[in-house]
C-alpha cells in the first residue's frame, strides 16, 4: 500500500502515514496535550500540528546552518 509523509500539504486519512522521528515526538506530544485539555482526541489536528512544528523545527535547524538569503527592506512611498 501506498505511504505518505507529513510534509505533503493535505493528509489523506486512506492511507498510512510515515513519521521521521522528530515528526513522530510532536505528534505524541500534542496527543499527550490533548489528552491533558481533557477535551478528547482529534487525530487530524494532532497531525497538521505536528507537520506544522516539524516544517519550523527543519527551517531552523537550516537557518542555524548558514542556508538563508537576506533581503532589503522595500519602502513604499505612500504620497504617490
Amino acid at each position: 500500500m501506498e505511504t505518505q509523509s507529513l510534509t505533503q500539504e493535505e493528509i489523506d486519512v486512506s492511507k498510512p502515514i510515515n513519521f521521521a522521528p522528530r515528526e513522530l515526538s510532536l505528534f505524541k506530544a500534542e496527543l499527550d496535550k490533548q489528552l491533558e485539555e481533557g477535551n478528547g482526541i482529534n487525530i487530524l489536528k494532532a497531525l497538521r500540528n505536528a507537520r506544522y512544528w516539524a516544517e519550523i523545527d527543519r527551517r531552523t535547524e537550516r537557518i542555524k546552518a548558514g542556508h538563508w538569503v537576506e533581503h532589503d527592506l522595500i519602502e513604499v512611498d505612500d504620497d504617490e
